[in-house]
């Protein structure tokens, strides 16, 4: 009797298949590489998405400071500028700095000039935050804000210029408040209709708990141009300086025309270069609005 025996050769080992618990191991450790290279592209993408949003709210600030900056530091001899007390709204401040006689305040392309009265309002946002937007009022909303100090139907109305602040306050500079401590200077609200402040004081603050931005913003010495042609007319070229927390317009001062501060802390009569008695000697550049140096008859 014939047998045939069937041998039956193993796979050389080079080629031996994957077992089950390894091709498990393997599927694991690419899902770990997956997972780290996913977290560190999706962290990537957060930190330029973070570093955008920053640089785009650095140049809104940065744009929003330099309008105000511009608007206030510009502002003409003739405009004046009041704020009321700031009023409690939902836990955020209200607060309107009025500009009366400005007509070019806050004026860009496509929105008209001429308002009688500009508000910048402080305000809550509509996501709880505070905002900063311009109100132009014609000559019947300007006539009910002056009887009433404020709009009844205001609405939101205007130009939000920037939003999502933690809180803006406003404070206004008076040098004629004696004190050794210049803090005491500084007050909350400017209701004196006559007067400017030398200084305005934007403080901003942010949700994010960093340093409060404090901008101050300079009203310069300037001259009202009507007043300074009904003095040239009148043969009085002092008339109409004003000055910072000066009390506006100064008129002249009897037959000898508008008496001037002296630098030194003396006077100086407006219509003639002489030193009063008792004043220090001038120095530097003359005042805006003080007298005319004198010529030598040689030079003339």
């Amino acid at each position: 009797m014939n047998r045939s025996i069937k041998t039956f050769n193993s796979p050389p080992r080079g080629r031996r298949a994957f077992t089950l618990l390894e091709v498990i191991v393997g599927i694991g450790l690419i899902g770990l590489v997956m997972t780290g290279i996913y977290s560190v592209a999706a962290a990537s993408l957060k930190l330029a998405n973070d570093v955008t949003f920053r640089q785009q709210h650095e140049m809104h600030l940065h744009s929003f400071l330099s309008v105000m900056r511009r608007n206030i530091e510009d502002i003409p001899g003739n405009a004046r500028i009041s704020m009321e007390p700031p009023a409690g709204a939902g836990g955020v401040l209200r607060s309107e700095i009025v500009l009366e006689d400005y007509p070019l305040a806050f004026s860009w392309a496509r929105v008209a000039a001429g308002s009688k009265r500009v508000l910048v309002i402080s305000d809550k946002d509509p996501r709880g935050g505070t905002q900063v937007r311009i109100r132009y009022l014609d000559a019947d909303e300007a006539q009910v804000h002056s009887e009433q100090g404020s709009i009844p139907d205001d609405g939101g109305r205007g130009i939000v210029l920037i939003d999502g602040l933690k809180s803006v306050r406003w404070r206004f500079f008076n040098p004629r408040t004696r004190s050794n401590d210049p803090e005491e200077s500084w007050e909350e609200d400017w209701v004196r209709p006559n007067e400017r402040p030398s200084l305005v004081e934007m403080t901003i603050e942010f949700f994010d708990e960093s340093e409060p931005l404090r901008s101050v913003f300079w009203i310069p010495v300037v001259a009202n141009p009507e007043a300074v042609v009904r003095g040239v007319q009148n043969g009085n070229r002092n008339q109409g300086v004003v000055r910072p927390g000066g009390g506006g317009v100064q008129p002249p001062d009897g037959a000898t025309g508008t008496v001037v501060p002296d630098r030194a802390g003396g006077r100086v009569d407006g219509r003639s270069p002489r030193r009063v008695q008792g004043a220090a000697p001038r120095t530097g550049a003359p005042r805006v609005g003080g007298p005319l140096p004198s010529i030598p008859n040689g030079n003339r």
